[in-house]
């Protein structure tokens, strides 16, 4: 196969350099020997070059669907997975593509992240929080993270991720000012009866992947902690 990638290669250059002059090729596929005539070769060359453009794969939006939960403490609506007992209730929602830009839009209507986390390779959740205990709940998105059944291990984007993505357009700061309290970056801190609702963001999911679980490690309500789990697998959407 490496050969004979590197004939058609040859084959292209010569077709291309008018200093070479040719009339025929001959190149061997197994134990047979062929000739072919200057046209021919030439429309081997790009059927190949079409070939192997259509075999590359393109990578497309995923819609996440929640997968179901063994524990009566999980509930499941639509795409939005809850988990609630008598202190604390935690949902996560994907958001698809056109939610994100209109919800990142929102806050400014020029944000090159409303369209660069729009792209596939990012996946965008909703997280929503309620503290229904008599105590503080501490919540460190540096305890979350994402693994995927390709083996693949991810962590949120914080603000210096978000940064690195804007760094190159005007006044990044004020861009990212704009979006404060959008994201979960640093440890949030819910007084009782207290809520958020914030935007958990993630990047770099195999595109192989179809099935993902969310861990939460380490959800402080008082001095004792909870560990929480969200699983969805994943199918793809024309968006």
């Amino acid at each position: 196969m490496e050969k004979t990638g590197y004939r058609l290669w040859a084959m292209g250059y010569r077709i291309r350099n008018p200093n070479i002059q040719i009339t025929n090729f001959k190149f061997k596929i197994l134990s047979f020997e062929f000739r072919i005539s200057l046209p021919i070769a030439y429309c081997l060359f790009l059927a190949s070059c079409l070939f192997f453009i259509g075999c590359a794969s393109t990578k497309g939006h995923v819609t996440l669907m929640p997968m179901p939960a063994a524990s009566p403490e999980y509930n499941i609506s639509g795409r939005k997975i809850t988990f609630s007992n008598k202190d604390v209730k935690i949902s996560l929602l994907p958001l698809k593509p056109s939610e994100v830009k209109k919800m990142l839009a929102g806050k400014d209507a020029n944000n090159p992240l409303a369209e660069i986390l729009a792209a596939p390779q990012y996946l965008v959740f909703r997280l929503d929080m309620e503290n229904s205990s008599k105590a503080k709940i501490m919540y460190n998105p540096a305890l979350t993270t994402l693994f995927d059944n390709t083996m693949g291990v991810h962590k949120p984007l914080d603000y210096t991720d978000m940064y690195s993505l804007v760094e190159s357009s005007p006044t990044p700061e004020s861009r990212l000012n704009k979006m404060k309290g959008m994201f979960y970056d640093l440890t949030t801190t819910l007084e009782p009866g207290q809520r958020s609702s914030r935007l958990l963001l993630f990047s770099g999911m195999d595109e192989e992947a179809s099935e993902i679980t969310i861990t939460m490690k380490e959800i402080y309500i008082g001095t004792s902690a909870i560990a929480v789990s969200f699983g969805f697998r994943t199918q793809k959407e024309n968006e």
